[in-house]
């Protein structure tokens, strides 16, 4: 039993020193004040990742005073806390590490499109077919064969940087909110 605990305990603090290792590689700013029209990324907004760093916090802190009240002998606190304070941490933990790595990279006339557990994928602006404007105002970028390659939300910061781009390549642009 209390091997179970030091166990979980292990876990929390890895997973601690994941989130401060994911956090510390993220915080090099990608753009500034004076960004350049031809070399930005396009990245999730700074609150997704905010929101899931707080999720992740949250969770550990359950964690440890779950614990807390477990090592004691409280009757009503279970392993079932544990488990439930553990998984919501490390949920968090994704979203922060999904936030840190999801984004385009654009670096004049060409793309880096990064996702989580994807190898980049490298194209030229000429390589996108289309691209369609959602009801929500999303961006589906689409290459020539008519593939989706990413999604990205108008929130995202910089989106406004690539629709001005991809406008001024005379991409074809369809807005679906508009039908």
């Amino acid at each position: 039993m209390i091997e179970t605990i030091i166990r979980y305990i292990v876990i929390a603090i890895v997973l601690g020193v994941i989130g401060e290792v994911i956090s510390h590689l993220s915080s090099s700013k990608t753009t500034d004040e004076n960004i350049s029209t031809k070399h930005y990324r396009v990245k999730a907004p700074a609150v997704l990742k905010y929101a899931c760093m707080s999720q992740f916090i949250l969770g550990m802190i359950m964690f440890i005073v779950f614990s807390y009240f477990y090592l004691k002998g409280n009757e009503t606190v279970e392993m079932g806390h544990l488990y439930v304070s553990s998984i919501f941490g490390a949920i968090g933990l994704y979203g922060v590490a999904w936030a840190s790595k999801w984004g385009v990279k654009v670096d004049g006339s060409q793309l880096e499109i990064h996702r989580i557990f994807r190898i980049k994928k490298v194209l030229s602006i000429t390589d996108i077919g289309q691209v369609i404007i959602d009801k929500k105002d999303a961006m589906i970028l689409y290459d020539k064969m008519g593939k989706k390659l990413i999604k990205i939300d108008a929130l995202s910061d910089n989106y406004d940087y690539l629709l001005n781009l991809l406008k001024s390549q005379n991409i074809k642009i369809l807005n679906k909110h508009l039908k």
